[in-house]
C-alpha cells in the first residue's frame, strides 16, 4: 500500500510541478494546494470507518428510482485524521491569506472549548442549508467561505474513503446518466472528456466520476442541442465552459483525451479559476453544488 501511496504523491507532486511551469499566475494557490492534497493523500490511506449498513438490493432499487446512496450529512467522518489535517495545513498557509488563518484559528479554538462536542463540530460542516457550527465556531475572525473550504477539505478523505467503498461494493450501473452524483447527489465540480469524447462527471463532493450523456446540462438536465453552448479562450482550447440558456448556469470542462500525464481533478478545479470568471462575466451563473433534484 506503501508504494501505491508514494505512486500518488509523486503524481500529485508533478501534477503541481507542471501547473507551476503552465499557469504561473496561480503561484500564489500552489504553496497551499501542494502540502494540502499530499497530506490529505497520506490521511486518506489511514482510514477505515465503518461500513453502511446498505445491500445490493437497496442500492439497485435507489438508483432505479434516481436517489444516490447517501445524503451528505450520512458521510461518516473520521476526527483524528480531519483533526491531523488541519494542525498540518495550518502551518501552510501563505501569510498573506488572513481569511485562511483566521479560519484556521476558529475552528482549531472551537476544539479547544469544546473538547467533548469534535465529533458534532466537525459533523456539522457537513450540512448545506444552515450554519450549525456557529454554536461553537467563532466566524468573527473568519468568513464563511474560508471556514467552509478548510472544514471541507480535512473531512474531504473520510467523504472520499466513503464512496470508494462504497463503490466497490456496488459499481455504478451504466444506464445512470444523470446530472448528479449516483452516490450522494451533488452535481460535479468539473466534466471531463475521454476516450472517443465520452463525457463523465467528476464530483464536487465525494469524488466520485460517472458518466453523462455527450450533450447535457447537469443542472436541468437539458439536452436541446440549440439551447447548449461553450465558450473557451483560443490558447485554451481543451479547457471550455458549458452553458446552458434555459437553467442560466455553466460547468468547466476538460478535454484529457490527448494528455501524457494523468490530471488531477482537485488541482484542475482550482487551475480553471479563469474559465469562472470567463463564464461569469458573459452572465452565466455557477450553480450550488447540492442537486435541486436531490436536496430540493
Amino acid at each position: 500500500m506503501q508504494n501505491n501511496l508514494d505512486d500518488r504523491k509523486k503524481m500529485i507532486a508533478n501534477a503541481i510541478a507542471r501547473a507551476r511551469a503552465n499557469k504561473p499566475a496561480y503561484e500564489e494557490l500552489y504553496a497551499l494546494l501542494e502540502p494540502l492534497f499530499l497530506i490529505q493523500e497520506e490521511v486518506g490511506d489511514t482510514i477505515c470507518l465503518p461500513q453502511l449498513p446498505l445491500d445490493g438490493q437497496a442500492a439497485e432499487n435507489n438508483w432505479k428510482q434516481g436517489i444516490p446512496l447517501l445524503k451528505r450529512w450520512d458521510f461518516p467522518v473520521d476526527i483524528q485524521s480531519a483533526e491531523t489535517i488541519l494542525n498540518a495545513v495550518s502551518l501552510k498557509i501563505p501569510g498573506g491569506n488572513a481569511q485562511l488563518a483566521g479560519a484556521a484559528k476558529a475552528l482549531s479554538r472551537a476544539f479547544a472549548a469544546h473538547p467533548q462536542e469534535k465529533q458534532a463540530i466537525w459533523e456539522s460542516f457537513l450540512q448545506h442549508e444552515f450554519e450549525p457550527w456557529e454554536e461553537w465556531v467563532d466566524v468573527s475572525e473568519a468568513d464563511s467561505a474560508s471556514l467552509l473550504f478548510l472544514a471541507r477539505s480535512c473531512l474531504r478523505p473520510s467523504i472520499e474513503w466513503t464512496a470508494r467503498k462504497l463503490l466497490e461494493r456496488f459499481p455504478v450501473p451504466a444506464n445512470w446518466l444523470r446530472g448528479y452524483c449516483p452516490v450522494c447527489g451533488s452535481l460535479p465540480s468539473l466534466l471531463f472528456l475521454v476516450g472517443d469524447g465520452e463525457r463523465k462527471g467528476h464530483c464536487s463532493w465525494c469524488a466520485t466520476q460517472w458518466n453523462l450523456y455527450r450533450l447535457q446540462c447537469p443542472f436541468c438536465d437539458n439536452r436541446l442541442h440549440d439551447s447548449l453552448g461553450y465558450l473557451y479562450i483560443e490558447e485554451e482550447p481543451y479547457n471550455r465552459v458549458q452553458y446552458c440558456r434555459l437553467c442560466k448556469g455553466y460547468f468547466k470542462l476538460v478535454d484529457v483525451r490527448e494528455r501524457l500525464d494523468p490530471p488531477f481533478y482537485p488541482l484542475e478545479e482550482w487551475t480553471t479559476l479563469h474559465l469562472d470568471i470567463l463564464a461569469q462575466r458573459a452572465g452565466w451563473q455557477q450553480q450550488a453544488t447540492p442537486a435541486p433534484g436531490v436536496y430540493g
